[in-house]
């Protein structure tokens, strides 16, 4: 098997695919009618979802199951979906038509890729830690129901800890921004 397989179809090109398929898609429903803006609304509810799974349904591809296959998974999704996000809420109302909602469109996608990423994280470090530790992976096959609940515990603080990060970098990209608007 090809040693680079990994990076070609790694989460980086699945989450540019992603974010060309709902680029093409808003541009196909940007007329501003109410039966595209729902549309666009159920898009906001489902892009985390679908996000997440394709993101960290690479970890199957030979050779993906590195800690640096996670910290590449982790900011391609963070760039795909706040892309992505911006793209759909640009589509709610025209210009100039009053308050949208898509500040609660953004906070929506944010905090349900928190949420999904973060026990998508506990899952994958955990099967990356028993791809790579003999002894991880032993106790893991002889405490299965111990394994999976504190793995799925584990979500908690890695939740807390990605939603941290996340509000610090936005909110670094956004004095950056306003900093050179001036």
């Amino acid at each position: 098997m090809n040693r680079s397989l990994h990076l070609v179809l790694g989460p980086e090109v699945v989450m540019g695919l992603l974010t060309l398929i709902v680029f093409v898609f808003c541009r196909r429903h940007s007329s501003y009618s109410r039966h595209d803006v729902e549309l666009l609304e159920r898009c906001i509810w489902l892009l985390p979802v679908v996000a997440v799974l394709l993101a960290y349904s690479t970890i199957l591809v030979p050779g993906a199951k590195s800690w640096f296959w996670l910290g590449r998974t982790n900011v391609a999704l963070l760039v795909a979906v706040m892309t992505c996000a911006m793209r759909i809420v640009d589509g709610f109302g025209a210009p100039g038509s009053g308050p949208k909602g898509q500040d609660v469109g953004l906070f929506v996608v944010l905090s349900l890729s928190v949420v999904f990423g973060s026990l998508a994280n506990s899952i994958t470090g955990a099967l990356i830690l028993e791809a790579q530790s003999p002894k991880f992976a032993g106790w893991f096959q002889a405490h299965r129901f111990i394994g999976w609940t504190l793995t799925v515990l584990s979500a908690v603080p890695l939740g807390l800890a990605l939603g941290l990060i996340v509000s610090l970098v936005l909110g670094l990209v956004q004095a950056l921004i306003s900093a050179f608007q001036r």
